[in-house]
């Protein structure tokens, strides 16, 4: 086949299922894995280049159900290309399009098994989570203004998986924009901070100023990598594995050291019995 990829969800999912042979152009955005970055650019998924598409012959074009309603993607499948949409907002949005985008591209089996590796993944982190106390979180993505994870969103979904209360989950806005007088009445006692990606040392500017907030009295705000946080698809295990150490960093500490304990133990031969 070859296969049109118009969002990074679906080039990251035709890829962990085996087909990213089949890829033979991907939009502007699609960075992950590595060999993507190096494929022709097709646009966005909501402007999507006609020409350069149609001049690589593909016989499939996948990409997100919201923008099936956009002329571009109308004029694709008058063209005569086969088109797929798929939705990637929610958790059990991506798991159907890992199987949808499998059984399009012929790859049925691979795409069940990594729906199967995602469940697997989130059972793990679920033991681990099993005694940890609910948390309010705040999980933002920027600053000017205050846009944060809202209700329905998988982000939403991940962050009640690592047991947190979104405190963003207050009206049917995916992305609503809040206020620093509804954050400091909302007490989070977790911030995530898409604005800090990776530096620690950045919460000692924004954040300090507010030190009535739990989380900013406590030390508990972190940044997070919009890589994979923010990108839907087969990688979103890792993503729940991010948050959930964000909340609740202790449970993971203990586990680590319950596992240094038993591989020491193991390492640390038998006592052998002599007789008198």
């Amino acid at each position: 086949m070859r296969v049109v990829a118009l969002a990074p969800s679906v080039t990251e999912t035709l890829f962990a299922i085996g087909a990213g042979e089949d890829v033979v152009g991907v939009s502007e955005y699609c960075d992950f894995p590595p060999a993507a970055a190096r494929l022709p650019k097709v646009g966005t998924f909501l402007t999507p280049n006609l020409e350069v598409i149609a001049a690589l012959r593909p016989t499939m074009v996948i990409g997100l159900s919201t923008a099936a309603d956009v002329h571009e993607v109308r004029a694709l499948d008058a063209m005569g290309f086969g088109v797929l949409m798929v939705n990637d907002d929610t958790l059990a949005g991506i798991r159907d399009s890992i199987v949808r985008i499998g059984a399009a591209v012929g790859r049925t089996a691979a795409a069940d098994a990594v729906v199967r590796k995602i469940q697997s993944r989130f059972a793990a982190i679920e033991t681990t989570l099993r005694n940890a106390p609910n948390r309010r979180v705040l999980m933002v993505v920027g600053h000017q203004p205050m846009v944060a994870v809202g209700r329905g969103t998988y982000l939403d979904q991940l962050i009640t998986l690592a047991h947190g209360t979104n405190i963003a989950d207050v009206n049917s806005q995916s992305w609503p924009r809040l206020s620093l007088e509804y954050i400091i009445a909302a007490r989070p006692q977790v911030i995530l901070d898409g604005q800090m990606g990776t530096d620690a040392s950045a919460k000692s500017g924004f954040w300090s100023r507010y030190p009535e907030i739990p989380a900013v009295r406590d030390g508990r705000i972190y940044g997070y990598p919009d890589d994979p946080t923010l990108h839907p698809g087969p990688r979103v295990a890792e993503s729940l594995l991010l948050i959930a150490e964000r909340i609740h960093p202790e449970a993971f500490r203990a586990v680590a050291t319950t596992a240094a304990i038993a591989q020491k133990s193991k390492s640390v031969p038998a006592r052998m019995e002599t007789k008198n």
